[in-house]
């Protein structure tokens, strides 16, 4: 096992957050504006993940500012009232600003958006730090949003920072900052270097076994 983490850094959508019903909607709806065919669920869920100024610009050209409103207003419209934490994201988060001592976010979803879906959930109080698309030079799959994160927390770069996650663009990340990268998965399909559990109750109980081996 990876050594006990000094710091734990999550995605944000789909890792503690089931929003996949609302950006699919959202989704959609600007598909339809753009007289484009819209998605199945199972298409939308085949998507890369990564932030809008990295996939805008290629599908809507020079519109994409235009079209990344559209989506945002359409996403706007219902996400605060629809938050969907996964089963046991509180307690996980929880256990890790209490055991572990250093909690932080890092998502490709706007950061503005970001901060105000924490804020509405109360969980503000558990994070060191959040960081969304656009608070950083560059978002995931690059490591800048992930060292910010450790930045903005007060930890060294060399501290251990584990990396929960349920998509590419967080392995990737994971990995290009010097992370140790967990999947949120059913299976391995990363490697050996990567850490897979099924969900936020899995790496609960993970992450709370190996607190109770280290002090032994």
């Amino acid at each position: 096992m990876h050594p006990f983490p000094e710091m734990v850094l999550f995605d944000w959508d789909n890792t503690l957050i089931d929003t996949t019903p609302v950006l699919f909607k959202a989704y959609n709806v600007l598909r339809e504006r753009y007289d484009l065919p819209v998605l199945t669920m199972e298409e939308y869920k085949s998507l890369t993940g990564l932030s809008l100024r990295e996939t805008f610009p290629q599908l809507f050209g020079d519109n994409w500012e235009e079209a990344r409103k559209v989506y945002l207003d359409a996403y706007r419209a219902n996400n605060l009232e629809n938050l969907c934490p996964f089963p046991d994201a509180e307690r996980l988060i929880a256990f890790c600003a209490e055991r572990v001592g250093a909690v932080g976010v890092v998502s490709n979803k706007t950061g503005e958006i970001l901060r105000k879906e924490i804020e509405k959930l109360g969980w503000g109080k558990y994070f060191k730090s959040v960081v969304g698309a656009g608070d950083a030079e560059r978002d995931k799959p690059a490591a800048d949003p992930a060292l910010k994160a450790v930045r903005d927390a007060g930890l060294k770069p060399d501290s251990v920072v584990w990396f929960a996650g349920d998509g590419d663009a967080d392995i990737a990340c994971a990995r290009a900052a010097g992370c140790f990268p967990v999947r949120f998965a059913n299976e391995n399909k990363d490697g050996a270097d990567v850490l897979t559990v099924a969900d936020c109750s899995e790496m609960l109980l993970l992450l709370h076994r190996s607190d109770k081996s280290r002090l032994k």
